[in-house]
């Protein structure tokens, strides 16, 4: 009897565990969002999808409506596909082993806790690091915030979130 117990407590904490952890069915993993409304305004980054693509945008004077998560940290597919659409080349390719490596960090960085932000410069604006986990019940992906750097500051205190942040520092160069 406590074998068969064991047995469906370990099933039923893998099932609830399973909408948290990334999926190869998702499109995007990983984002990288430099911000600056200071003078000229202006918005660049790179999307990273589940081909291993990092998809590239860049815009002086926003004229795209860039969606953001929520105030839930949710963005909805919908939304993430017209971010997907404002990416207009590939600029660099991520092999399937290193993709592979950092999705499997997504799940140990969305447990972070995350610091508040700080007020850091000023005018500098703000790149903000970040991980998605696709939920497909509800059809949204939830941001899993990396790092927030300039203007204001915050960390995720995980070690993979660090390794996340160092290695999307390092993608394209």
């Amino acid at each position: 009897m406590k074998f068969k117990f064991l047995i469906l407590s370990v099933f039923l904490s893998l099932m609830s565990c399973k909408e948290e952890i990334p999926s190869m069915k998702q499109k995007i993993f990983f984002e990288k969002h430099y911000i600056n409304m200071a003078w000229l305004p202006q918005s660049s980054g790179y999307l990273i999808d589940s081909l291993g693509n990092v998809l590239e945008f860049k815009w002086v004077e926003v004229f795209h409506e860039w969606f953001e998560p929520d105030s839930t940290g949710y963005i909805s597919s919908t939304n993430m596909d017209k971010n997907i659409s404002y990416c207009q080349t590939i600029n660099y390719h991520i092999n399937a082993d290193t993709l592979k490596l950092y999705v499997s960090k997504i799940y140990a960085a969305s447990k972070g806790k995350i610091s508040k932000p700080q007020m850091q410069m000023a005018d500098f604006g703000d790149i903000r690091y970040s991980a998605f986990i696709y939920d497909e019940k509800t059809n949204r992906y939830k941001e899993v915030l990396i790092k927030l750097y300039g203007d204001l500051m915050s960390n995720n205190s995980t070690r993979e979130a660090e390794e996340i942040y160092q290695w999307m520092n390092r993608v394209g160069k």
